[in-house]
């Protein structure tokens, strides 16, 4: 049974879109910071009241325009992969094809040598094989799959920034806490129902989760407030990329030497474009997801990594032409948010 819109189309009615003017991107950018900041103290540091900021929030919200989620981040995701999948049909097909599965957390449309590029996260080993054997491997659509196994994270999507503020307010809002050390611990089924909630919503009112999750108010607070603390759950205030100013999505797969892995990863992620820096096992070893603004910006970045990194090579790179699922979020063929899926 489908569960979910066709790809580039929407599950239901977004509200007119308006796009984003300059204090709409401060809004979203202050979110990025403190996602869960009352619209009293975003409105304080923005100069303007909290009635305005809560009002252009919710249409921003409602337009699919700009949402705050939440996920589990690093080790705790459990196995992820990053799956180039070149098509024998159409890929639109294909991609709507997968983007249900729960497995399919990130699917881009894309040029160059795939057709389809996959986030995949399953919550061990044996369900990533199964899913990237079973479900990957044998589609009729499907003529051949590459895969990429994520080692680690150094930049996560969730870190991105926007950059719409000046470093004096940008330092009023409070960053998320560290993520506690070790190996990750077991949520329990509270902690669980609570995750799901902030998926959804990750301003959800601890009023709403309360009465979500059968709990009282103060306790329904004081799990959303340890599990952000202990950054055991992450939230990650994401903005429809044709609408802030970065209409080009550009994947970089490189091949770097296994001692310097380390050091060029943390460099890349400090590049102000990155949204994504993975370390893999597969045909390359760092897959790096920028944001730009225009496609030549494309090019000029790869000749500045390539000057800056000796003995780095760009082994191969794509252009996102659509993306149909991010984070478990779908999304229509302008990049809003339709429905929360998985």
């Amino acid at each position: 049974m489908r569960t979910h819109a066709p790809t580039g189309g929407a599950a239901e009615p977004l509200a007119a879109d308006p796009g984003l003017d300059g204090l709409d991107l401060r809004i979203v950018s202050a979110l990025q910071i403190e996602p869960r900041a009352s619209w009293a103290k975003v409105g304080s540091v923005l100069g303007v009241d909290a009635v305005t900021v809560a009002r252009r929030w919710n249409r921003l919200r409602a337009a699919g325009l700009a949402w705050v989620t939440a996920y589990e981040p690093g080790p705790a995701q459990g196995r992820l992969a990053v799956v180039e999948v070149e098509c024998a049909g159409n890929p639109l097909e294909v991609a709507d094809s997968l983007v249900g599965d729960q497995e399919c957390q990130t699917l881009d449309l894309a040029s160059g040598g795939r057709d389809l590029l996959v986030g995949v996260c399953a919550h061990d080993e044996v369900a990533l094989a199964d899913y990237l054997l079973k479900r990957l491997g044998t589609g009729p659509q499907i003529r051949a799959v590459r895969t990429q196994l994520v080692t680690s994270f150094v930049r996560e999507a969730g870190d991105w920034r926007l950059g719409e503020l000046p470093a004096d307010q940008a330092a009023r809002f409070t960053e998320h806490g560290a993520r506690e050390p070790g190996a990750p611990v077991a949520p329990t089924g509270l902690e669980r129902a609570v995750l799901a909630a902030l998926r959804e919503d990750g301003r959800m009112p601890a009023t709403t989760i309360a009465a979500r999750t059968d709990v009282p108010v103060r306790r329904a607070r004081e799990v959303v407030q340890r599990l952000l603390r202990h950054r055991r759950v992450a939230l990650w205030t994401d903005v429809a990329r044709a609408k802030c100013g970065r209409s080009v999505q550009a994947w970089f797969f490189l091949q770097v030497p296994a001692r310097r892995l380390a050091g060029v990863a943390a460099r890349l992620a400090r590049l102000d474009e990155a949204r994504l820096v993975v370390t893999t096992v597969g045909t390359y070893n760092l897959a790096v997801c920028v944001w730009m603004r225009e496609l030549a910006d494309v090019t000029r970045l790869e000749a500045r990594i390539e000057d800056g990194l000796e003995g780095v090579r760009i082994a191969d790179r794509c252009i996102t032409l659509r993306t149909a699922k991010r984070a478990g979020n779908l999304l229509d063929a302008q990049g809003r948010r339709t429905v929360r899926a998985s």
